[in-house]
C-alpha cells in the first residue's frame, strides 16, 4: 500500500476510535477504509466523493490530507503532530457521516462511482462525448472480580505505566488548537491520580473534590464540542462520580477508586493516541457510568 493510503486509512481509524460506534457504523468505516485502499487513483476517487452530498464535507478533510502527503517537503520531525490534527479534523466529519449513511447506502454510493466510471470510459471510446462528472441514598460500587492472574496484573501495571507515566503538570489556557486541547486535557490527570490514592487512604472532603468537579465538567464540554464521545462519556463519568462522593451518595472503597483511574487512564490513551489495548479500563469505566446511571 502507498504512503497516502496507509496515512489516510491510518487517519480514519484513528478518528474512528474518538467516537462511540455501533456494528453498523464499524462496517461503515471498514467500507470507507476498503474504497480507500482499492482506489486505483486516490485523488480521483476523493474528488468523486466529494461530489457526493453525504460524502461532501468527509471527503474534503481527506483531500487536505492527501494533499499533505504530496507534498514535496514532508518534515517528517513533525509528521506525527500533523497526522494527529488530520485525525483529529476527521473525527467531525465522520461522526456526521456516519449519522447519515448505512453500510449498504455507502456500498450503493460507491457502486454508483464505479459504474459512472465505466460507462464514462465506453462512451469516451465509442465517442467524443465528455467524461462523467459526478437522589439516592449512600451505597458502594461494586464489581465481579473474576480471577486475574499474576501475569495479567503485571501486563496491566506495565501498560498503566506506558499510558500515565509521561504525564507531568502543565500551566496553560485552553484554545481549540489540537495541540492546545491535548496538553488542557491532560493537565489535571497527574494531580487526580495522585488524589484518587489520597482518598483511598484518608477519605474525601469538598475542598478537594469541588475545584476537580468543575475542571473536569469544563472538559467534558470541551471534548463535545471537538466531537470525542468517548472522551467526553469519561469525563462525565468522573465528575459526576466526585460529586457523589461530595453529596455522600456513594462509598469511597478500592472499586470505586479503581474505576475512576480506568476513566483517567481512557483519556490519556485516547488523546495521546496509545496503540495500547485499554478494553479492560474501558468496560469498568463503563460499568460505573452505568451505575451511577449515565448510560
Amino acid at each position: 500500500m502507498n504512503f497516502s493510503k496507509q496515512y489516510i486509512i491510518q487517519a480514519i481509524s484513528v478518528a474512528s476510535n474518538n467516537l462511540r460506534l455501533s456494528t453498523d457504523k464499524i462496517e461503515s468505516v471498514t467500507i470507507l477504509k476498503a474504497h480507500i485502499e482499492n482506489a486505483e487513483n486516490l485523488e480521483e476517487n476523493i474528488e468523486k466523493m466529494k461530489a457526493k452530498t453525504e460524502l461532501s464535507k468527509f471527503a474534503i478533510k481527506l483531500g487536505e490530507a492527501y494533499r499533505f502527503t504530496q507534498s514535496a517537503q514532508i518534515d517528517f520531525l513533525r509528521i506525527s503532530e500533523v497526522f494527529k490534527e488530520h485525525a483529529n479534523n476527521l473525527v467531525i466529519e465522520l461522526s456526521n457521516l456516519l449519522d447519515v449513511v448505512t453500510p449498504e447506502k455507502l456500498h450503493e454510493i460507491f457502486n454508483e462511482t464505479t459504474v459512472a466510471k465505466e460507462i464514462a470510459v465506453e462512451l469516451k471510446r465509442s465517442s467524443s462525448a465528455a467524461e462523467l462528472t459526478d437522589s439516592v441514598a449512600m451505597s458502594k460500587f461494586e464489581t465481579e472480580n473474576a480471577p486475574i492472574s499474576e501475569d495479567s496484573v503485571q501486563r496491566d501495571e506495565l501498560k498503566e505505566e506506558l499510558i500515565l507515566g509521561e504525564i507531568e503538570p502543565t500551566e496553560s489556557a485552553p484554545t481549540f488548537n489540537f495541540d492546545d486541547f491535548e496538553e488542557e486535557i491532560l493537565k489535571p490527570i497527574s494531580q487526580l491520580e495522585s488524589l484518587l490514592k489520597k482518598f483511598l487512604i484518608n477519605g474525601a472532603v469538598e475542598e478537594d473534590l469541588r475545584p476537580f468537579i468543575q475542571i473536569m465538567k469544563k472538559n467534558a464540554e470541551f471534548s463535545q464540542e471537538i466531537g470525542f464521545t468517548i472522551l467526553t462519556e469519561m469525563h462525565e463519568i468522573f465528575y459526576t462520580a466526585f460529586e457523589y462522593i461530595n453529596n455522600k451518595k456513594i462509598v469511597i472503597e478500592k472499586n470505586l477508586i479503581e474505576s475512576l483511574r480506568a476513566c483517567l487512564i481512557v483519556i490519556v490513551a485516547v488523546v495521546r493516541s496509545k496503540d495500547v489495548d485499554i478494553t479492560n479500563y474501558l468496560n469498568k469505566a463503563e460499568k460505573l457510568g452505568k451505575f451511577l446511571k449515565l448510560n
